[in-house]
């Protein structure tokens, strides 16, 4: 078997122009690890001395990011012609894969790429380190779909505002031209901005499957990069819409000072939906206030959240989790009225009860660190199944629904659901889950994050066919709840606070105080089966309407 040092070569994994990539093994921490080796002769001696402190430089600027999404550098040396960098092995894939497979409607697993892209490219940022050469090449997809950028071998750092420069030669910018930003083609000093147009360019070519610039000649190219506006998107490619053209845009400006503040700024701005504001119907107001004048009766049956103003985020985190009492009792008109009390007899409810558990992971994104134990000191019942068209109907009026889950229902919107079945008074007070109970429950009494039979248990894009299913079509989970996991996404109550987990309370946490987005969990019947788990974690503004976003209720005595 062949050697290096103290690791074991298994076999080849690429060869370029500079060198080869082994797997390999260490037998003295007993893991399987990539050597990348680079030569280092057919050059002069003061060439190959300045390639070997590049190198060098290369593995402790690697090495000094710590971070889920980046490939981790281990080692560095050097044996006769040859230099070596001791990585991290990524089983997986690279994005290229997800290039050419041409999935482009799957637009939460691109989202969900691209957030873990700016996230890494944010944490080596806030570092003064630059990758410079981003592009789906140097991005890999391991086997439970999770992003990891490799190659900083091109990084520059910059330290306390001063800037280092890296030349790698007369007249040669290092790079892949068609992912480079206009002032890294030009030679300027570069910084995360050059990385964030990178990105932008690599976001456009999985959401479109083409490059916004593209030419026959380096220098046609070039041309094109640094002058030319990239095509319109919108009518031309089904997966972009207007607002999203306007973040891949703006991520690829030509000045690097109307970009995005950061790589997970744009992340944002590609997440955030178009909702279409309801224009106010004058004449159905008129007609309102000429029922009211007729009789109050009828104003008693309108929607509470009708007329509920805009309250501060710290009103609204009250919200999820104390319900508003029952409305004051109308006045007897001179005509007695039937009220009609909202009907729930085909929402069944499951009884989970209180205990303990490890909530989070310490092997998936960073996010859902650390893994802490969380106790439920109270039992509590949850529906069965995530709310159906069926049962909103009921609640809320309308036509007659399917037992299909309800969807493109906003966090507001779920709320006053949740509202109308507190008006029932019978004994019960109705919520949305916090994070921390729709995880205990999700895990069905078990301590996996992924289930083994995930098919039997989970709508995803293995055995959905892409689309909504009728609830509780699946097996249950221990605790005989269905489609915690697949299906469609669904609402908590909790607000996203970054580093929660870190200092949340140990008993009964509720999520942040205050914030902007509200934590959804679950997967989808988009979303590829490496990527569901009871601990993943997403968050969308309260506005948010998805096709694949619904909600389930729980309640407790009073």
């Amino acid at each position: 078997m062949e050697t290096l040092g103290r690791y074991e070569i298994r076999r080849e994994l690429g060869r370029g122009g500079m060198g080869v990539v082994y797997r390999a093994y260490d037998p003295t921490l007993e893991r399987e690890i990539a050597i990348k080796s680079v030569r280092l002769d057919g050059v002069d001696e003061e060439a190959r001395a300045s390639l070997e402190q590049r190198l060098s430089r290369e593995a402790k600027a690697a090495a000094r990011l710590q971070h889920p999404n980046i490939v981790a550098v281990y080692d560095f040396f050097r044996v006769e012609d040859r230099a070596y960098i001791v990585m991290e092995f990524v089983r997986g894939s690279m994005l290229d894969a997800m290039v050419a497979a041409g999935n482009r409607q799957n637009t939460e697993s691109i989202l969900r790429v691209l957030r873990q892209c700016a996230s890494a490219l944010d944490a080596a940022h806030k570092q003064g380190i630059v990758h410079r050469d981003i592009k789906p090449g140097n991005i890999l997809i391991d086997e439970s779909g999770h992003v990891k950028i490799t190659d900083f071998g091109i990084a520059r750092i910059t330290s306390a505002g001063a800037t280092e420069t890296m030349s790698s030669g007369m007249g040669f910018t290092v790079g892949t031209l068609g992912y480079m930003a206009p002032e890294q083609i030009r030679g300027e000093a570069v910084d995360g901005k050059a990385d964030q147009f990178s990105l932008g360019i690599v976001a456009y070519q999985l959401f479109t499957g083409v490059m916004p610039f593209e030419a026959d000649t380096w220098i046609a190219l070039s041309y094109k990069i640094i002058h030319d506006e990239p095509p319109v998107l919108v009518g031309k490619h089904p997966a972009v819409n207007a607002a999203m053209e306007i973040a891949l845009k703006r991520s690829i400006s030509k000045k690097p000072a109307d970009r995005f503040e950061s790589c997970t700024a744009f992340a944002d701005a590609l997440s955030t939906p178009v909702v279409a504001k309801e224009p106010r119907n004058w004449i159905l107001v008129g007609a309102a206030l000429a029922v009211v004048a007729a009789g109050l009766a009828w104003m008693y049956l309108m929607p509470k959240a009708a007329s509920t103003p805009e309250v501060k985020p710290q009103a609204q985190a009250e919200m999820a989790y104390t319900p508003a009492p029952p409305a004051p009792a109308a006045p007897a008109p001179a005509t007695t009225a039937i009220v009609e009390q909202p009907k729930t007899e085909t929402i069944e409810f499951v009884r989970i009860p209180a205990g303990q558990f490890f909530m989070g992971s310490d092997t998936d994104t960073e996010d859902q660190r650390p893994k802490h134990m969380v106790r439920l000191t109270k039992p509590f019942e949850m529906a069965k199944t995530e709310t159906t068209e069926k049962q909103w109907s009921e609640v809320m009026g309308g036509a007659a629904g399917s037992d299909l889950p309800k969807v493109n229902v906003s966090w507001r919107e779920a709320q006053s659901f949740i509202g109308k079945l507190n008006q029932r008074g019978d004994g019960y007070t109705y919520r949305l889950p916090t994070e921390a109970e729709w995880e205990y429950a999700a895990r069905g009494g078990g301590e996996q994050e992924r289930p083994r039979n995930l098919d039997d248990v989970a709508w995803n894009s293995n055995n959905s066919g892409r689309t909504r299913q009728k609830a509780g079509t699946l097996a249950a989970n221990g605790y005989g709840l269905h489609d915690m996991l697949g299906n469609v996404f669904e609402w908590t109550g909790d607000w996203l606070e970054e580093g929660y987990y870190a200092n949340s309370p140990a008993a009964n946490p509720q999520g942040g105080a205050t914030g902007t987005m509200r934590l959804n969990r679950g997967g989808c019947f988009e979303t590829q089966a490496m990527l569901i788990s009871t601990a993943y974690r997403f968050a969308d503004p309260p506005e948010t309407r998805l096709p694949t976003l619904g909600f389930r209720a729980v309640r407790e005595k009073r």
